[in-house]
């Protein structure tokens, strides 16, 4: 068996788990970036609207256009987009994440 072939039958499959964790993780993280961006240029998406995140959008829209009501319409958003991402990773995970001990 080769390194490619030992690799991918062997190696890969066993860390399918920690590499579902990080993507259940990093999905959730990358939709919730706020802190830098806000502290860094205080949330006014400049250079040209590159760093007008999501969440900035969000906390702008609620606190200083004072519209809680679509703040809160964007904060829903969020939670459906995040709750979307979860649910099919989660749903998906039986056919790529390789448990040991596990039976089928």
């Amino acid at each position: 068996a080769g390194w490619w072939s030992s690799f991918r039958h062997i190696t890969l499959p066993m860390i399918t788990p920690v590499i579902f964790y990080n993507l259940v993780l990093g999905i959730a993280g990358s939709l919730q970036y706020f802190l830098v961006p806000f502290v860094v240029n205080g949330g006014n998406g400049t250079p040209g609207g590159s760093t007008l995140f999501f969440n900035i959008l969000q906390y702008k829209t609620f606190f200083s256009y004072q519209d809680p009501g679509y703040g809160s319409v964007l904060a829903w958003v969020l939670f459906i987009v995040t709750l979307f991402f979860s649910l099919v990773l989660f749903g998906t995970q039986r056919r790529w994440v390789y448990y040991a001990g596990e039976t089928k």
